[in-house]
């Protein structure tokens, strides 16, 4: 009897002390958790507005032996447009197509009662006046775009965006009919715009389904023709820049 209560108080005591020792060890830290980011994946709806300026140069024809400058028109620009994200982790890529409305417009006039610096040849005839008004105009702007963009918090996207589009300018020279001793006193051009556009922004989630972005983007429609019927056609390189603003509902 006395050799097994030995035994069990020996046994007791080496538990005891077990319990004691594991008690003092350090615990092991749990596993980080990964960097949580909200849901950008999904089908989503905007509207923006903002501000345009363009450049319509000119490539066979020097506006300056009119006493004209090439055309620059300047204007706000609205419209609306939809896109679709995946999400990988902090990476959102994504495809988008807009149409946007503009009000961009330069309007200019040459005074010269001598009449020395406001003749332009048109066709056969070689019309002169004191009052020559150079209208231009672009008044639609639309993209196909791809995004990627990069999560810097888990509301906060930056990325940039590239893609096709298109356009349309238009493009009016006029002479008073009291000035104008040529047949033809007004010369009027409207033409499609097609290119390619590039830029980047920002884009916030202020809460579920509701973001807000602001952006640049830069159309390219190379070389394009403006025909002044009945007899002259123009080639002119016409860009333009946009920065803009947009509120978007996200159906995720």
């Amino acid at each position: 009897m006395t050799k097994i209560l030995l035994a069990t108080t020996m046994l007791a005591g080496l538990l005891t002390a077990g319990i004691a020792q594991a008690a003092d060890m350090p615990l092991k830290a749990p596993p980080r958790a990964a960097p949580y980011y909200n849901d950008w994946n999904g089908f989503y709806v905007f509207g923006f507005g903002g501000y345009s300026w363009g450049k319509i140069n000119t490539e066979d024809f020097d506006l300056s032996v009119v006493n004209l400058h090439n055309p620059k028109p300047k204007g706000g620009v609205f419209g609306f447009g939809a896109g679709y994200n995946w999400q990988y982790g902090a990476w959102v890529g994504g495809l988008e197509v807009d149409y946007g409305f503009s009000d961009q417009k330069e309007n200019q006039t040459v005074n010269d009662s001598g009449g020395s610096g406001s003749c332009i040849a048109m066709g056969s005839g070689l019309s002169c006046g004191s009052h020559l008004s150079l209208n231009s105009k672009i008044d639609a702007l639309g993209s196909a775009r791809a995004r990627v963009g990069y999560l810097f918090t888990p509301n906060l996207l930056t990325y940039g965006t590239a893609g096709l589009a298109w356009g349309r300018a238009k493009v009016n020279i006029s002479y008073p009919q009291e000035d104008c001793d040529s047949d033809f006193c007004t010369f009027s051009s409207k033409t499609n715009l097609f290119g390619w556009v590039a830029g980047g922004g920002m884009e916030y989630k202020l809460f579920d389904h509701v973001r807000v972005r602001g952006e640049y983007l830069h159309y390219d429609f190379g070389s394009t023709s403006f025909a002044f019927q009945p007899f002259i056609t123009i080639n002119n390189k016409v860009t333009d820049d946009v920065a803009r603003g947009a509120l978007i509902w996200s159906f995720n």
